[in-house]
């Protein structure tokens, strides 16, 4: 299978990470990347990516994108619906994959509550490993032509809290998520609090007090995984590193559960996945670095009441490019590992 690739906002670290991570994929084939205002071979602005170093990067218009077997956006918050809806006319047998945040929410009211702009249609959600009854999500995903990649903190506070949902042991109520995220996970724009003078020797929180936009993202996996009622509070925190989330998630327990349940539940929940493993240590970021693997532990606390629950991931990877790969691997009928690893990079 020969399948050609039109990448949007390649110059970011989104979109880049897509590009990394399709270079090395034995089936799809970069042939197109576009950008905003970046212009020039893609080798002046990611150096990285040394087989993709001499396409040329296009204006970023319907006409550049037309003509694609597989589309994907890696533009800001809000800037994709127009550009999709635009490629849903012209376009419609293409698949599209939206990196940004603009298809991932069920409720409309909730996303102009969070991102103050009227909603776009949701689409197929693209996290395969997301615990839902009936009709699985790798089912949902075989079947579309429209994909709404994950966004990273979601996908970590997911991986860490749903096996306890699913299976019964918690139902979703007073929910505490703090998360160490790297750099990358704020962007690529030049901006003062992200200068490394002043992310150096610092952790920094940031959109504290339940005013973070992956809040109702996170509440709609979880409500999806079984929960009963969501209530979240979540504090994301930037550390001193370019990549990887640590999430460390507290989950209160129905009375009487067991530590065994708790571990059951969650080894059980990700037995045989090929990215989202049960870990026999705490986990941590090193152990993920530049792969495709979310490395997940629980236990219940010593007073019986509360599960901690750990998740370790590449925000840029599996937090985002690996999983959009997954989903088109899946969208496009290959297998779900196909040009994604579980190697890590260490030192």
């Amino acid at each position: 299978m020969a399948v050609n690739v039109a990448i949007a906002g390649v110059t970011g670290y989104a979109g880049g990470e897509v590009a990394r991570v399709l270079a090395q994929h034995p089936h799809l084939t970069v042939t197109t990347v576009a950008a905003h205002t970046s212009r020039g071979p893609l080798s002046q602005h990611q150096p990285h990516l040394w087989p993709l170093r001499n396409l040329d990067i296009k204006p970023l218009e319907v006409e550049t994108l037309a003509g694609h077997d597989v589309v994907v956006l890696g533009l800001p918050h809000g800037a994709s619906a127009a550009i999709t809806a635009a490629l849903e006319q012209c376009c419609p047998d293409t698949l599209i994959v939206d990196l940004g945040a603009d298809h991932r929410l069920l409720d409309s009211g909730a996303w102009e509550r969070y991102y103050g702009s009227p909603a776009a249609e949701p689409w197929t959600y693209g996290m395969p490993e997301l615990i839902r009854s009936g009709t699985s999500q790798r089912e949902l995903l075989a079947a579309t032509a429209r994909i709404a990649a994950p966004g990273c903190n979601a996908s970590a506070v997911t991986f860490a809290a749903q096996p306890a949902l699913a299976a019964g042991v918690a139902s979703g109520e007073d929910v505490v998520a703090v998360l160490s995220v790297g750099y990358s996970g704020a962007g690529k724009s030049a901006k003062t609090h992200l200068l490394a003078a002043e992310a150096i020797e610092n952790a920094a929180p940031y959109s504290v007090g339940g005013t973070h936009r992956h809040i109702p993202e996170i509440a709609q996996n979880l409500t999806i995984a079984g929960a009963e009622h969501v209530s979240l509070s979540f504090t994301p925190v930037l550390v001193p590193m370019s990549r990887g989330i640590l999430a460390t998630v507290s989950i209160p327990v129905r009375p009487g559960t067991t530590p065994s349940e708790v571990v059951d539940a969650y080894r059980s929940a990700y037995d045989g996945q090929p990215f989202v493993a049960w870990s026999e240590g705490w986990p941590r970021t090193r152990n993920v670095l530049a792969s495709n693997m979310a490395l997940v532990r629980a236990e219940l606390d010593a007073d019986g009441r509360r599960i901690t629950a750990v998740c370790a991931l590449d925000n840029l990877v599996k937090g985002t490019a690996g999983a959009a790969t997954q989903s088109i691997n899946l969208a496009l009928g290959l297998a779900e590992e196909t040009g994604l690893t579980q190697v890590g990079v260490a030192p």
